[in-house]
């Protein structure tokens, strides 16, 4: 077992109440106090002198590339660290504050530039933090099952249509229609732990929306994740801290369609949070020691063809936004109003020949991988890459360094639902089926190819191209 250089931080990033929310569609997005607070976690990893990364994972709901980039460059600024080195993850909890003007945002978060900048760069922080704190650690990985935690909210009625699991909580929601949930759940949780001589960092995987507290709450909270990873820092020890990686939850949630018992609230993602600490207690409790070493970092831009807005969406829209000039959409705890899509659409449509790049990021870290896809992937995407991935042990995370929407499968456009509306997806049939090819791709090179530190070793002085790779797939 070879060891590395670990350090580990927590910032609070908490900002005041009146940033307006993001996550759900509401008449007044502005927050109103504050339940819990949120962080951001940053675990950063160094091997030989060449070999840094680091994971920054932050409780907001999503954050873009221009986000991203605004936070690398604050690390860039008093940091040795590779900015492009740094994989910026958002746990996605809907209680958080908006940190940019997508998704239908402009209005209501250009007021408050200055505030977003000002907790952005006290989350870039917790990165600069981590990395004065750096002391050589043993590395362990376990999983376990949590069953009965997460469900597939995409339910298949016996007419062959698609239902949204969270109209279980509604009384005209008739249990009996439905065949079954469309796709699968990832009951795999993941803990991956660093053990020093005077702390343990854990990181944390598992796949699982933090819409637990959804539109009918106007206080800033981390939502479950906030209750796991204190729970699970409370549980190694005093001066710990936990990351929480969320999975391909595009999908899943917390809802049992069967079961009407479960609802939304604190005491909801309480439970929940409790739940999947006790499991990553039991999995650090099994953990087995792991390789540390080679530490590497890839990353590839994937082009990407966006969907194409037809003359009769173009006028669906806009009959769409001349009725809501006369009567305004009221706020909903689920889903998205006609209005909210339209405004969507005709932005799309302004930029629907342009293709776009977004990034795909890996961090080979031993004998386990830690990758991110950069959108909101359906759960079936997520266990693809876990089947086939070389690594003996891998972290698949989504929102990783973009929020580009959801990712369905190719299959499931066919089925409808909410995640493939045009407008909650922005890319043709089979983007996110070319994300999971180049996640593949950078794993099999990450774990097959020659090591570079051997070539040189031998004299191959052709290998110039800094640590980390970069490629670009068509």
């Amino acid at each position: 077992m070879s060891r590395l250089q670990v350090g580990v931080a927590s910032v609070d990033f908490t900002p005041e109440p009146g940033l307006p929310l993001m996550g759900n569609f509401r008449s007044d997005y502005a927050a109103r106090g504050v339940h819990d607070p949120l962080r951001a976690r940053a675990i950063v990893l160094a091997g030989e002198p060449s070999e840094r990364a680091a994971v920054l994972a932050l409780d907001i709901c999503m954050l873009d590339r221009q986000n991203v980039a605004f936070l690398r460059e604050a690390i860039a600024a008093d940091c040795d660290l590779p900015p492009e080195n740094v994989l910026v993850h958002a746990t996605h909890t809907h209680s958080a504050p908006a940190p940019s003007g997508m998704l239908g945002m402009q209005a209501e978060v250009a007021p408050h530039a200055p505030a977003i900048e000002r907790f952005l760069r006290k989350a870039a922080a917790a990165v600069l933090q981590a990395s004065r704190t750096m002391e050589e650690a043993a590395l362990e990985i376990g999983s376990v099952s949590a069953p009965r935690v997460s469900f597939n909210r995409r339910l298949r009625r016996r007419d062959g249509a698609t239902r949204m699991n969270w109209e279980a909580l509604q009384p005209v929601f008739d249990p009996a229609e439905i065949l079954g949930p469309w796709g699968p759940v990832d009951e795999q949780l993941v803990c991956l732990a660093a053990r020093s001589a005077r702390r343990t960092a854990a990181l944390v995987n598992f796949g699982l929306h933090p819409a637990i507290l959804a539109g009918d709450n106007w206080l800033y909270s981390a939502d479950y994740p906030g209750y796991l990873t204190e729970a699970v820092a409370g549980i190694l020890g005093r001066g710990s801290t936990c990351l929480f990686l969320n999975g391909c939850c595009g999908d899943v949630n917390h809802v049992d369609y069967r079961d009407r018992s479960q609802g939304r609230g604190y005491a909801m993602a309480e439970r929940v949070g409790s739940i999947l600490a006790n499991a990553a207690k039991e999995a650090l409790s099994t953990a087995a020691p792991i390789e540390a070493s080679p530490l590497r970092v890839s990353r590839e831009r994937v082009v990407l063809e966006r969907l194409k807005i037809d003359p009769d969406q173009r006028r669906w829209c806009e009959d769409v936004l001349e009725q809501a000039q006369r009567r305004p959409p009221q706020g909903q705890v689920d889903g998205l109003p006609d209005a909210y899509f339209a405004r969507l659409r005709l932005e799309m449509a302004r930029v629907e020949n342009q293709p776009d790049e977004v990034e795909v990021m890996v961090i080979r870290l031993g004998d386990a991988a830690i990758m991110g896809l950069p959108g909101e992937a359906f759960c079936r995407l997520g266990l693809e890459i876990k089947h086939r991935s070389p690594a003996r042990h891998t972290i698949v995370a989504g929102l990783c360094n973009d929020a580009i929407g959801y990712l369905p499968t190719r299959e499931s456009f066919a089925q409808g639902g909410y995640e493939t509306t045009t407008g909650s997806t922005f890319y043709e049939p089979g983007s996110a089926e070319k994300l999971v090819q180049s996640a593949l791709a950078q794993l099999e090179r990450l774990f097959t190819a020659p090591d570079r530190h051997q070539r040189r070793t031998a004299g191959d002085g052709s290998d110039r191209k800094r640590e980390s790779d970069e490629t670009r797939i068509v």
